[in-house]
This record gives structure tokens, sequence and C-alpha cells, in this order.
């Protein structure tokens, strides 16, 4: 049996709530917890929907709401989701094997950094299991988390094209900058799209011409990326011309 585990702040709560839910639709037999952090319980994104989904899942799903900027008679509710917050949350609400869980976490950069490395780290999670989205891209100073086979892919310029509705649609993008969809998506480009992770799958594409680099991948499998396959979420274009299809 599966165990996912959300870790969000504020606005965060979007990609990590839609990972948990797609995650315990497909897999029946899985249980999720997630710890949301606010400024105050009346500033709750997505209260009522959440609240829903625990009632919907009957058990399945566990929900621990935490304050930074509001007194509560346990301490435990206050503050923002640290490494050390965590510890205690996971004491007090779990009793799931830390490193065979799978975690979904979205916030302020400081929050993502922090409990990725304290999971990775001190918890000897597997990083495939640790999934992380930023509100907006690290500070291009800080290139922890680039791998070191993104920081050596050439700096071209690309003619992408994409085929969506057997439309296509062609844009000009460097292959240090953006990935291909968030150039299509400020593009206005009918992009499909949900977690931006590398997770869901939805931004899902063919290669037909030229070559891409993939950060990240996992929702795909082996096959599939042998089959030319990617996810165009954590694409950039590796050659001057580049052809996706969206319609597969």
């Amino acid at each position: 049996m599966k165990t996912y585990v959300g870790l969000a702040a504020g606005s965060g709560i979007s990609p990590v709530l839609s990972n948990i839910k797609e995650s315990l639709y497909q897999e029946p037999n899985s249980n999720a917890y997630l710890f949301y952090s606010n400024r105050s319980m009346n500033h709750v994104m997505k209260k009522a929907e959440i609240d829903k989904l625990v009632e919907q899942f009957n058990g399945r799903l566990k929900v621990v709401y935490l304050v930074s900027r509001e007194q509560h008679e346990d301490p435990i509710f206050e503050g923002r989701i640290s490494p050390e917050k965590l510890e205690l949350l996971f004491e007090r609400y779990t009793d799931i094997d830390v490193k065979e869980a799978t975690y979904f976490i979205c916030g302020p950069s400081e929050m993502i950094k922090g409990i990725a490395d304290y999971l990775k780290k001190d918890k000897k999670v597997p990083a495939i299991q640790v999934l992380f989205e930023y509100f907006t891209a690290p500070d291009e100073e800080n290139t922890e988390e680039m791998s070191d086979e993104f920081k050596a892919i050439a700096n071209i310029e690309s003619m992408v094209t994409v085929i969506i509705d057997d439309d296509e649609y062609s844009f000009h993008l460097n292959s240090k900058k953006e990935s291909i969809l968030d150039k299509a998506l400020k593009d206005n480009l009918p992009v499909p799209f949900a977690c931006k992770g590398g997770v869901c799958c939805t931004c899902k594409a063919e290669v037909l011409e030229g070559e891409v680099f993939m950060e990240k991948n996992y929702a795909l499998t082996e096959e599939e990326v042998a089959r030319g396959y990617v996810l165009t979420c954590q694409c950039h274009p590796t050659t001057n011309v580049v052809m996706l299809n969206y319609d597969v």
C-alpha cells in the first residue's frame, strides 16, 4: 500500500492537492496525508474542496492545518512547515515509514529546499520520491537544483514547432531559458498541463524532429522515453529545429 504526503504553503496547495487527488483516484489501496500551512484559518485556500475530499476518501486522506500568524492552544499548529515541525507532525499524526512514502511539496523556495534536504539527507528518502514545484524559478545564481547534465547542454537558439489538435504553432526558444511548455504558455498556446513538476504526464508529447533535454521524469516509462515521448514541462531544445506532437 502506497503512502503519499503533501506539504504545502498558501497557493502551493494547487499542484500538491492535484497530485494527491490523482494518486488516491488511481490507486484505491493508497492513503495520503496533507500538511498545509497558511497565515490564518481565514486564509486557507481550497478548504471546502479539501474537506470534501477528506469525506469522499473515507479515512484515506488525513489533513492537518497550520497557521503562521495566528495563535493556537497547541503550539504544534503554529508556524510554517519546517524540518523540525515536520518531525513532530510525523510522530503525532502518522505511523508511516518515512523512507517509503512519496512527497509532493510546493511553497516558498526556502521551505522547499529545507524540507527536501531533510527528507533526502536526514531521512534517507530516495530523491525520486521527493517531488516539488517552485512558485517561481529559484534565484539564477543558485544552481544547486540544476543537474550537471542541464548545466552542460549547449546554449543554442532553436525553432520549436508544436502540434496541437492538428494545428502547428512555432516559436523561438533558447536552450538555457524556460521549458518548452512554459514558453508555449507564455505565447498563450492551448497546450495541456497540470502539475508542471514532471509527475502527471498531462503535458506528454512525442518528439517528431530534433532532440530535447528532459530535466526530470517521474511519469514516463523507459519504453515511452525510448519511443520518443517527453514531458514538455521539463524539456529544453538541444538542436536548432525541434518538432513535438501533443496529439498522442
